[in-house]
């Protein structure tokens, strides 16, 4: 079973993600939340998250960190994550990077 670390889903939009997609498709995971300004709980996390921010995604030995990344490795092994259609899977894909976050600066 996988499980996913994630932050308050008031404030982390990026742990919503992968929260959601997994939610979504049904997969059993454990969920651990790493509440935002307690020092205690973020203490260790460097050992599960090498850049020690949240989604982590941890299958046994191995984890992932980045919703993008999760996604894209929940799609290695489950079909329903990106659309069957070529065109729909771009689409879907191209929503999900970085630059097309609105926290994103326009490159002119």
């Amino acid at each position: 079973m996988y499980t996913l670390y994630i932050a308050n889903k008031n404030y982390s939009s990026w742990s919503l993600r992968a929260w959601g997609l997994m939610r979504e498709l049904e997969l059993p995971f454990k969920e651990v939340l790493m509440p935002f300004g307690e020092a205690s709980s973020w203490r260790d996390y460097g050992k599960i998250s090498a850049s020690g921010t949240v989604p982590c995604l941890v299958d046994g030995e191995y984890s992932v960190w980045d919703s993008l990344a999760i996604a894209e490795y929940l799609a290695e092994r489950h079909r329903a994550v990106w659309p069957a259609d070529p065109v729909a899977r771009a689409w879907a894909r191209r929503r999900c990077t970085p630059d097309s976050m609105s926290c994103a600066v326009p490159v002119r």
